[in-house]
This record gives structure tokens, sequence and C-alpha cells, in this order.
């Protein structure tokens, strides 16, 4: 249930604030000259799209209402900050996004069928992706939890090596998750048992 109300919510939220901005004349660019020499690689599309399924599993993760309650409340505060950035900064990327000639083409079109090359800054994937590798981090032990750190790593990455974002979006993402870590706190109590 909270999956799907997050999954929703999320929806709702971006697909909107990207058709508002799709219909604005004033929509600016923020971007620094050494990006362009950011190489564009197509492979990296298979993590930066593994975020979804990351996010839909997340909250069966977790083990007390208490840390589903502090997990709903930081992607939600995140999706509505990052909504009201989306229409109060409005940013599109600097140029035409690529679409590959290989079997990763099918990929990028899906993305780019829902998907506008608005809604940058900050970048939400960043955010989400930072607040689901602590998730993660916590309910995986050994070769799993190194394997996660990894993917999580290359997600991050996936978000410039597929030409989704700018360097801007990526600190605002991070800035914005760090903000939801600080206001949302797991009880203290709740994680010293699972200790």
């Amino acid at each position: 249930m909270t999956s799907a109300a997050l999954s929703l919510l999320f929806m709702v939220v971006y697909g909107s604030c990207s058709w508002i901005t799709a219909h604005r004349s004033d929509v600016a660019t923020w971007f620094y000259s050494w990006e362009k020499f950011i190489p564009f690689v197509p492979l990296m599309i298979i993590p930066y799209m593994s975020i979804n399924l990351f996010f839909v599993c997340g909250p069966f993760l977790c083990q007390s209402r208490n840390e589903l309650l502090v997990l709903s409340k930081r992607i939600t505060f995140a999706i509505f900050v990052a909504g009201a950035c989306f229409l109060l900064i409005p940013l599109k990327l600097s140029g035409v996004r690529p679409l590959p000639n290989d079997w990763t083409g099918a990929i990028f079109r899906f993305l780019y069928l829902f998907d506008q090359p608005n809604n940058l800054f900050p970048s939400l994937h960043i955010t989400f992706r930072t607040i689901l590798a602590h998730l993660y981090s916590k309910h995986t032990k050994g070769v799993i939890r190194f394997a996660s750190h990894v993917w999580f790593v290359l997600i991050g990455f996936s978000t410039l090596l597929t030409y989704q974002h700018h360097f801007v979006d990526i600190v605002g993402g991070f800035v914005l998750a760090a903000i939801c870590f600080y206001l949302f706190r797991e009880d203290k109590k709740q994680l010293l048992k699972k200790q």
C-alpha cells in the first residue's frame, strides 16, 4: 500500500510539473562548460532505470511501523520540495538527448515517452538513490551489502552518463536528501534494538 501510494504521488507531482514546464517559455539551462566532456554511456541506462525497482521494493524492507513512517516522510517531503523547485526554478537540458542505435535504444525510447528533459533541479533520482541506499544498507549484509553499495554508486553516476542531468542537479539532489535525513530521523530506541 505504501509503495503504491508513494509511486502514485511521484507520478502525479513529477508528471504535472513536467507538463507545466513543457508549456513555459522561461525555462533556463544551468550547466558548466566542462560537462560537455562527460561521455555518453548507453549501458548506464540499466542502473538508471533500476531505481524504479528499488523504489517500489523499499517499503517492504522496513521492519517496523516507525521505520516505514520515516521512509514515507522522507520520500514525500522530497517529492513536494523537488516539485516546488521544478516550478520555481525550471531548468532543462543543454542539448538534445541522444538515442542509441543498439539494444539500449528501446529503453531510452521508453524513458523519453514519459520523462521530458525538464524537472532537473534538484535531481530526484539522486535524492531517492541516497535515501534508498541508506535503507538497503541497513537491511543487507556481507556480499549483498557490498553489491548494493556498488549498484547505488552506479545509479548515481548514471544520471550524468545517460545525459539525464547536469552536475548542479546532482548536487541539489544530495542536498535535498541530506535535508530529508536531518528532518526525519528514526527513533533511537528502535535503532539500538536492531544493533
